[in-house]
């Protein structure tokens, strides 16, 4: 009886069965009250290493998306990582040290203020900016005295920086910002001004009223946007001189500033409607046509039946279009017959962008009207008996 021989093995195959993990597959619950109900599985893979593992992505972080993720993990740790932090906020590397300082201003400890304050004050570090802005996070009484008292810092940078991050601050930090806008550098002011705006206090209106006549478009211009922020109607025929500044920028943020003023501000740019200035006259039109208001339709039709440069006449129709109520349309379809092709192509313009049913019935009319120039017509009929001409006479 002959041996039956062993079945033929399969063939190997060269591809692997072996699924990689998933992300998906290291997650674990975690304990109640850790994570909202809807993000109950928010510790991964990496974090189970604990405060050594999140500590390593937070410096191996380069870009903003990883920093912002190792950030959300140093805020979320059970663990005390201020130590490592302040240790690294000592680093030579300046980036470790950025890091740390920011990471420091979103744990709020008091323990940071002290080392922020060291950091801060040395300009040779070049971490002074996110020092200063991690104090202001913090926020307490200590936090900001520290800032205050760095707005007299010898160095540039480091009054800048404390000026930028006190506009997180509210009422006690006014007066020295209000001091550094007077008195400090022009890179100093811009950062005063600004966070003055932010803080929007009308105790800073006047000495940023003041500022506005700055050698420094960019002190003009932070400062009209304060006073843009802060609304006060004292400030709005200081604005309406801007609007002729040779800086397009501080024009546009003046404008800006106007509007957010609303109705106080009709009248000092109103009054420019009146200037010998063509110029100052189409400024002063274009703007009340941001400012928005109804009030100002009749003062711009006015601009449009009558000014003598056509630009000016077409600014004001531009003007009304943006305003766009019933009393516009109207003044813009009777100056539909102006002598100037170019001020009847604004007005057609500002009636398409008004887009109300009126607006488009007078569109639809002057479409399909043939403009025929005036001409006289006369019979003669004694060329002859049989003779009919008809004449056609311009």
């Amino acid at each position: 009886m002959t041996a039956q021989e062993p079945p033929a093995l399969p063939p190997k195959s060269n591809v692997s069965k072996i699924t990689p993990p998933k992300l998906e597959d290291y997650r674990i619950p975690v304990s109640p009250g850790y994570a909202l109900a809807e993000d109950r599985y928010v510790m991964s893979a990496p974090e189970l290493g604990g405060e050594s593992a999140i500590l390593a992505e937070f410096d191996a972080a380069a870009r903003s998306d990883q920093f912002s993720l190792a950030l959300q993990k140093i805020i979320r740790c059970r663990e005390n990582v201020l130590p490592a932090l302040l240790e690294r906020l000592d680093s030579d590397e300046v980036a470790t040290s950025k890091k740390a300082a920011i990471a420091l201003g979103y744990l709020r400890s008091p323990l940071a203020i002290a080392p922020l304050i060291a950091a801060t004050k040395n300009p040779q570090r070049q971490i002074y900016w996110q020092a200063a802005a991690a104090l202001s996070w913090i926020g307490s009484a200590d936090a900001i005295a520290a800032l205050v008292k760095l707005l007299r810092h010898p160095s540039i940078q480091v009054q800048s920086a404390s000026a930028k991050a006190l506009g997180r601050a509210s009422l006690p930090a006014v007066s020295p910002l209000v001091e550094a806008l007077k008195h400090n550098d022009d890179m100093v002011k811009v950062h005063a001004a600004h966070s003055l705006g932010q803080i929007s206090s009308p105790l800073a209106v006047t000495t940023l009223i003041q500022a506005l006549a700055h050698t420094s478009k960019s002190v003009r211009f932070e400062s009209a946007w304060a006073l843009g922020q802060i609304k006060s109607p004292l400030s709005a025929n200081s604005l309406a001189s801007l609007l002729t500044d040779n800086d397009i920028s501080v024009q546009s943020q003046a404008v800006q500033a106007l509007k957010n003023i609303g109705v106080p501000a009709i009248s000092p740019v109103a009054r420019m409607l009146t200037n010998s200035s063509s110029h100052t006259r189409s400024v002063a039109a274009r703007t009340l046509g941001q400012i928005g208001m109804e009030e100002v339709v009749p003062l711009l039709a006015k601009v449009l039946k009558d000014d003598e440069y056509a630009y000016v006449r077409c600014d004001a129709a531009l003007a009304l279009g943006e305003i766009g109520t019933h009393d516009a349309v109207f003044y813009l379809s009777q100056a539909l017959k102006d002598r100037d092709r170019s001020v009847r192509s604004a007005i057609l313009r500002a009636l398409a962008q008004v887009n109300s049913p009126e607006a488009q019935e007078i569109l639809h009319t002057t479409k399909h009207t043939v403009s025929i120039p005036n001409y006289s017509v006369s019979n003669i009929e004694n060329f002859g008996e049989e003779s009919d001409f008809t004449i056609i006479q311009s």
